[in-house]
């Protein structure tokens, strides 16, 4: 096919042949002064001629996944994708890069703080291609490529997607020999893949980093991965690491955001300590209040104040309640709680006790980014917290993890008929999206219950009334 037109792209090389097509370096003839594109070809071998009215329903399936995950700064966007003689192709947008697979060679080692970077930029990607309800599944050194114009790293390789939205694969799909076996986790190996299992990926990709082996030995009787013993790097990157990496999967980090929540975390204590000014601490209490500097226009009531329903956030424009009207009920027995939630959005059991996430309840009809309201209950180390000391920590926690926060309500409230604090901001997350959130938490018996709402500020009064009347009929028995 070299020198071939296809469509209006001339076919230069062949880049790579795999199980799901040819990918072929091209250049559009009809773009004065054209990049180059990558055309692939795409392959639907061993399909029954019954199946075959299928290929074109697989083909706008990996069309709107490559075309979404695109967005992403850090993965190739898809040029276009069409048909020509009988044939199926996608293209991309080029990497001029090279592969890491020719960076981390037999023998060669990174750095602590290489292996600290690589994590963060893979995490970071990682979470937006999760927020999109999608596994990877195909996380290699042969899908990472460093691009030549600012050393970041990009993620390519999405044939194995599993979009957990749709139920819908090609006939005979399957995932646990897609990848290379050595980055593969147990249960992707038996066909059931979980975010975590991308982490499993990335992690064994950074203790061959750090080791300079590969594959990297087991041990017969527990199946951990055998390398702590083999490097010098802090105790705490070790314990992040070797989470990422459990053989369950329910022992892992859940989150790629989880993940990159500890990482960040751990970076800053590799930084130069520098001395900064103090800061006024937020104190509510008897009496007291206090507007905070940098927070903008801070709401603060004492305890002498009556708490306010939670209906009365503050608003500019009049919520809407965007939902079919039908509501289900989530129940955790176990937990103590109940909500009610919209029948259209999607129920997502978490119960992570390390970090007490609990259930997220996430919008399927959005595309950048879900709208979400999840619920989290903290165990309190110190079972005399009072509600206003939490508060203090809470807002302390949200500057340190968000970036560019904006304050826009801070007030009392009810929740579950308990009294409560509420917090409306703003921030960049860690994939440098803006969001805004609604935060309400009480505290009850030694525990701290805490319900999110996130969205764009674009769409966040959209299903505000939506947010409200969920966190309204959130029950504490």
């Amino acid at each position: 096919m070299l020198n071939q037109i296809i469509y209006h792209y001339n076919i230069l090389k062949v880049l790579g042949t795999g199980k799901s097509g040819t990918t072929y370096l091209a250049k559009d003839l009809d773009a004065i002064d054209s990049p180059f594109y990558l055309v692939k070809q795409l392959t639907y071998d061993n399909l029954d001629p019954i199946f075959l009215p299928l290929i074109e329903q697989s083909f706008e399936v990996q069309g709107t996944i490559a075309h979404r995950v695109g967005q992403h700064s850090q993965i190739p966007s898809l040029a276009a994708k069409f048909e020509e003689d009988g044939h199926k192709y996608l293209v991309y947008e080029y990497i001029d890069g090279e592969l890491l697979s020719q960076e981390l060679t037999p023998g060669s080692t990174w750095s602590q703080a290489q292996v600290l970077s690589f994590l963060i930029e893979l995490t970071e990607i990682l979470s937006f291609i999760h927020s999109l309800n999608y596994i990877h599944q195909n996380i290699n050194l042969q899908h990472i490529i460093r691009r030549k114009d600012n050393d970041r790293l990009t993620l390519v390789g999405f044939s194995a997607v599993r979009d957990l939205g749709n139920t819908w694969y090609p006939p005979g799909y399957e995932t646990h020999n897609l990848n290379d076996p050595s980055y593969t986790s147990y249960e992707q190996d038996q066909n059931v893949s979980h975010f975590n299992s991308d982490l499993y990926a990335v992690g064994t990709i950074a203790i061959q980093a750090l080791t300079g082996k590969f594959p990297i030995e087991k041990d017969s009787y527990t199946y951990e991965l055998k390398w702590r013993d083999e490097v010098t790097i802090n105790q705490k990157l070790i314990e992040i690491i070797n989470r990422m990496v459990r053989p369950d999967y329910r022992n892992r980090y859940l989150s790629a955001s989880e993940v990159l929540q500890d990482l960040k975390s751990f970076e800053l204590t590799q930084l130069p300590r520098k001395s900064h000014p103090l800061k006024p601490q937020l104190i509510i209490g008897a009496a007291i209040t206090t507007l905070l500097l940098g927070f903008g226009g801070v709401k603060l009531f004492t305890s002498a104040n009556q708490p306010q329903v939670l209906s009365s956030v503050t608003t500019t424009k009049p919520p809407t309640v965007t939902t079919n009207g039908i509501w289900n009920s989530y129940v955790d027995k176990t937990a103590k709680i109940s909500v009610k939630y919209p029948a259209s959005w999607h129920q997502q059991d978490i119960h992570n006790v390390v970090t007490g996430e609990n259930v997220m309840f996430t919008n399927p009809n959005s595309t950048k980014y879900r709208e979400n309201i999840s619920i989290r209950i903290e165990n309190l180390t110190n079972p005399q917290t009072t509600l206003a000391s939490y508060t203090q920590s809470t807002i302390a926690e949200i500057n340190k993890y968000y970036q560019g926060v904006k304050i826009i309500q801070l007030s009392s409230t009810i929740l579950a008929k308990r009294r409560a604090n509420l917090v409306v901001y703003t921030g960049k997350d860690e994939n440098l999206l803006p969001i805004e959130h609604l935060e309400v938490w009480t505290i009850d018996r030694g525990k701290a219950y805490i319900l999110t709402y996130k969205a764009e500020p674009t769409r966040y009064y959209q299903f505000l009334g939506t947010a409200l009347r969920t966190i309204d009929s959130f029950v504490l028995n």
